[in-house]
């Protein structure tokens, strides 16, 4: 069906492949920051004429201020629409952002700092880590927002913080956010109780793809609700606190699992593990469902031969405009959804080739 070419992700760039602080259960932190220009409309506001003028003082302050790993300016309208909805698919940009025309996007060299220009505010910010690394987020995004500051004139209120264009932003205007896997506590059916005592301190979850996907893979996001009020610093120490509860309530269900319910554990991991070392179709629904269960085997002990930064970057690489991506570089053209599917499961087949089952016959 198609030549023998193997796709590595070993290449891959990106924010997912690399390694993080409780890694087991958390997939990545991200730290975000909303800003508004003095002096000019909110974004859903503006003209032409203004959206412009915001967007190149922006750039001129990127422009300025100094980065070791650089900036790149990405505009999106020259963008070819894989290329824009792989940066959907890999959380630098928003679905509106991705819609509406002549939207601008700074990416730094690593690609863990992003910042979207004229989206519902002036200016987003946004820093992401692989693991627990609220703090490390928060220090990078931190930074650049105050070398931005000695170049752009930030709308800013002495009683009420940073003005922004929606009233849950004012204050710090700044979005805490950490994405857990969490199938354990799915398992055992306390995933409802730990959220609902989650909402009860301040904070909100959704589920992994947003709100009408639900939690596919038991991955759930945790995020802070409150930027009016509280420091920076003590936003992320909240955020870090609860996310720290709740990879020990995980951790806890997962060996209470092994104890009381191993063969039905062991038998949902070596059944993900096989479908995706041999199987030759996957839909990314499908896949993402096979490669959590696969993380959740690592994370026991029974599979070894892929580390969790492995698994994280084929949760993201395996997205259809990804994989779309991919094959037009080797292959010269677009595949249709059934060939995505082939060359999905067959890029997933090669990654994991080397892993072991650890069980054995027994269990």
């Amino acid at each position: 069906m198609f030549n023998d070419s193997n796709i590595k992700i070993e290449k891959i760039k990106g924010w997912f492949n690399g390694e993080g602080a409780e890694d087991d259960v958390v997939l990545s932190s991200r730290v975000r920051l909303a800003r508004n220009l003095a002096n000019f409309p909110f974004p859903n506001m503006m003209n032409e004429n203004e959206e412009r003028a915001v967007e190149e003082r922006i750039v001129g302050a990127f422009e300025k201020i100094k980065d070791d790993e650089g900036f790149t300016v990405i505009r999106l309208a020259k963008l070819s629409p894989i290329d824009r909805r792989i940066l959907l698919e890999r959380n630098y940009i928003t679905q509106d952002f991705l819609l509406a025309k002549n939207k601008t996007l700074i990416l730094n060299e690593s690609e863990t700092f992003s910042a979207m220009i004229n989206e519902e505010d002036h200016l987003r910010l946004a820093s992401l880590h692989s693991g627990l690394s609220l703090k490390e987020s928060f220090e990078e995004v931190d930074r650049i927002d105050s070398e931005l500051e000695n170049y752009l004139h930030y709308s800013v209120s002495l009683e009420w913080g940073y003005l922004n264009s929606s009233l849950n932003n004012i204050g710090t205007a700044m979005r805490g956010s950490v994405m857990l896997h969490l199938p354990a506590l799915v398992m055992t059916s306390l995933i409802d109780r730990v959220l609902k005592s989650v909402n009860e301190v301040g904070l909100s979850v959704k589920g992994f793809f947003g709100e009408d996907e639900g939690s596919l893979g038991d991955m759930y996001q945790l995020s802070n609700q409150i930027t009016l009020g509280l420091s920076e610093e003590e936003i992320i120490e909240k955020l870090e606190g609860i996310a720290i509860q709740l990879v020990n309530y995980e951790r806890k269900a997962r060996r209470e699992l092994l104890e009381k319910r191993r063969v039905d554990v062991v038998d949902k991991v070596m059944r993900a593990l096989g479908i995706l070392k041999y199987c030759r179709i996957l839909t990314v629904k499908e896949a993402v469902e096979l490669l959590t269960l696969l993380r959740l085997g690592v994370s026991m002990g029974l599979v070894r031969g892929v580390d969790f930064a492995t698994i994280n970057t084929l949760l993201f690489i395996v997205q259809k405009s990804n994989i779309q991506k991919m094959v037009n570089e080797i292959y010269g053209k677009d595949f249709d959804n059934h060939q995505i599917n082939y060359i999905r499961a067959k890029i997933i087949r090669e990654t994991l080739e080397a892993t072991e089952n650890l069980e054995g016959k027994d269990v």
